[in-house]
């Protein structure tokens, strides 16, 4: 078996690409394409845990978090996922866009973090990955 190590892959193209080959075939990805382009895991207060392009964190109310972009995004039309909570059965946890607030902007992402019967709250942790093309 050989490994290979490197600091830096580049394409021969702006958009550079790099073949993956598993038992299921040989599929291409851009690099570019297939980074996250920002993510921020954060607590209650909010205060950024570590982060990726992140510049800020915005708390408009009790479970209402968002994060500014350092890079704004090309659109508001990507895709982001996050997660909050301890994982109860009861009381499960959940992160959605929060429409009073901007949802997903070009330069920030607004969500709402609540347990329960939509019952606004604030967590230990909680983390918004994005993935997009950057402006």
């Amino acid at each position: 078996m050989s490994e290979i190590l490197v600091n830096k892959l580049t394409g021969k193209t702006t958009a550079g690409n790099i073949t993956v080959t598993s038992e299921g075939g040989a599929a291409t990805q851009s690099l570019q394409q297939g980074l996250a382009k920002a993510w921020v895991s954060f607590n209650a207060t909010p205060s950024v845990g570590d982060s990726l392009n992140i510049t800020s964190l915005t708390d408009s109310a009790s479970g209402r978090p968002g994060a500014n972009y350092i890079s704004a995004m090309a659109n508001d039309d990507y895709a982001s996922a996050g997660m909050c909570g301890q994982g109860q059965t009861t009381n499960p946890s959940a992160v959605n866009f929060d429409g009073s607030y901007g949802m997903q902007s070009t330069a920030s992402i607004a969500v709402v973090t609540s347990e329960g019967s939509d019952s606004k709250r604030d967590y230990a942790l909680t983390t918004i990955l994005v993935h997009g093309d950057l402006a």
